[in-house]
């Protein structure tokens, strides 16, 4: 793995729109050889900045999965430029890899959109449904966790083997669970049948957060940009289980299928403090949608992700495992 994200995210130029990743893609939350989707979409994102001049800022992307994609092989990127004019530009970016037998396999596709940043005739963003606290008053995951063991309330195993499925997440940002949230009070959904005051809302209505910067400087907006795809990515696919008190072992499947991804200012840098906070908005037909808003550390709402996601329930006669 690499020390940074900046490192994890790099790409180099092979050529006229194309690019491959520095880094194979790693994974996360998953304990199969399957990369985390924000990987890709970080460097997607990173291909599609590197095609386009200084004066655009990055301000939508929308993007489809569609397939997993290795964490033994890098990702090579296909950028096509399919608008540019004096105030936007538009990039579509293919993501592939190469399969066994040397054939490229396409991964994501996903569209960019640029903007010249203009005078406003209005300025104003929706706040965070709960005043959560600052990040200085805010603990760890691991700290929440450690706590819930002394309590006795789950096993130190559990809590071990949760550190590592998300290993990653943790050695790029120093993040922050906010305990006025629902998975801040069951700890990030080990505690599942453990109470919150947020059980008594509908399920559309439960709220988590938490605060998150990388561990070292982001530079570039291509950095920026990737930065923040790979954050906002994290957790939405999983975030209705948690907040029904389920676990990952209570579903058959469970990952995004395709994401939007929107920014309000054309410089969010996460070497700062942000406040991220997700909810869940609707499901049905063996899939979810829910949203995640990103707020900067003087509450103005920079970015916000949505996401469609597969959630299949298991197949009849698997039983749930015991954590």
């Amino acid at each position: 793995m690499a020390r940074t994200l900046a490192d994890q995210l790099a790409i180099e130029q092979t050529g006229p729109g194309q690019f491959i990743s520095k880094e194979p893609p790693q994974r996360m939350g998953n304990v199969m050889p399957i990369a985390y989707g924000g990987c890709t979409a970080g460097i997607a994102t990173r291909a599609a900045c590197a095609t386009v001049p200084g004066a655009f800022t990055l301000y939508s992307l929308v993007g489809h999965f569609l397939g997993p994609a290795s964490t033994t092989e890098k990702l090579a990127c296909t950028v096509h430029a399919t608008r540019d004019t004096k105030t936007f530009a538009t990039r579509r970016v293919v993501v592939s890899q190469r399969r066994p037998d040397g054939q490229l396999r396409a991964c994501m596709e996903l569209l960019a959109d640029f903007h010249v940043e203009e005078p406003a005739l209005l300025a104003y963003s929706a706040p965070p449904s709960i005043p959560f606290a600052g990040p200085g008053d805010t603990p760890t995951a691991r700290e929440l966790a450690q706590k819930a063991v002394s309590q006795g309330l789950c096993g130190g195993e559990v809590v071990e083997k949760n550190a590592v499925i998300f290993s990653m997440m943790e050695q790029f940002f120093d993040s922050r669970t906010c305990a006025e949230g629902l998975t801040g009070q069951n700890v990030l959904g080990l505690l599942r049948t453990h109470p919150t005051d947020q059980d008594h809302l509908p399920l559309t209505e439960r709220s988590s957060a938490d605060w998150a910067k990388t561990r070292e400087a982001l530079t570039s907006a291509g950095e920026k940009a990737a930065a923040l795809s790979f954050l906002m990515d994290g957790g939405l696919s999983f975030l209705p289980l948690f907040h029904e008190h389920l676990w990952f072992d209570d579903a058959g499947a469970c990952s995004t299928l395709d994401f939007a991804l929107r920014l309000f200012t054309p410089d969010v840098d996460l070497s700062n403090w942000h406040l991220r906070e997700r909810k869940t908005i609707a499901a049905g037909f063996g899939r979810t949608y829910s949203e995640s808003r990103l707020w900067d550390e003087q509450r103005n709402l920079v970015a916000c992700m949505t996401q469609q996601c597969i959630l299949r329930p298991k197949p009849q006669g698997k039983g749930r495992a015991v954590l």
